[in-house]
């Protein structure tokens, strides 16, 4: 059976994708998929670098130098977020399909189309984040979408508010793909199924709290 990569329908007919998916023999669509996920993802992060989100890290030294070097800077940082952009996307769609592939006795691109059904949620909430920074001057984890809000009455501690801020409805929305897709194409129980994903996933929220508390200023 030859299985014919659609992000759209992954998006919104999962059940009948990952099924279709599971009895493949070859996948056909999946390389262009993956280069316009890359191209848009590096869009996204342009955007984001165009506007200064995450510029921060270099206020001081912009403050300090001349209008050519604030120039360069500015340049180089927004090639620092289109790279970041690469680098995010490859981690999501291939590190994580990796993690899931070890568990599995199947074709390690099938978990990769798995993930390539994620990534546009993902992007979808990069774009939440520079339409609240642009308009409303909040943070990523300030975000009304996700529980970042509800940290901050409830705790002063920033890794958690970093943490739950990183738990959005979005992220959501991956786990529910990812589990029915691993549930398919691994045939795990459910439990089994929802621990695996839930693990991989509270890792990438942990290591993206850790990177926020991380003060790069140190390091310039």
């Amino acid at each position: 059976m030859i299985y014919q990569t659609s992000i759209f329908k992954g998006l919104f007919y999962p059940l009948r994708s990952f099924f279709q998916l599971h009895k493949a023999e070859a996948i056909y669509g999946l390389n262009i998929r993956l280069f316009w996920l890359f191209f848009s993802s590096s869009i996204v992060f342009l955007i984001s670098g165009s506007f200064g989100i995450g510029s921060h890290v270099l206020s001081p030294e912009l403050a300090l130098s001349s209008s050519l070097q604030y120039e360069t800077l500015k340049s180089y940082f927004i090639i620092g977020r289109v790279i970041l952009g690469l680098l995010y996307t490859g981690s999501i769609i291939f590190f994580i399909a990796l993690f899931y592939w070890t568990f599995s006795d199947t074709f390690y691109r099938k978990f990769i189309v798995v993930q390539a059904f994620c990534l546009p949620i993902l992007l979808v909430e990069q774009v939440t984040y520079i339409i609240l920074a642009v308009f409303f001057d909040l943070p990523w984890f300030s975000s009304p979408l996700s529980l970042g809000v509800i940290a901050q009455y409830i705790t002063k501690i920033d890794y958690f508010i970093y943490l739950l801020g990183s738990i959005s409805i979005f992220k959501i929305w991956v786990v529910v793909v990812q589990y029915r897709g691993v549930r398919t194409l691994i045939m795990l129980s459910r439990l089994k199924s929802a621990l695996l994903v839930i693990s991989i996933n509270l890792l990438f929220w942990a290591l993206t709290a850790v990177l926020a508390l991380i003060n790069f200023n140190t390091f310039l």
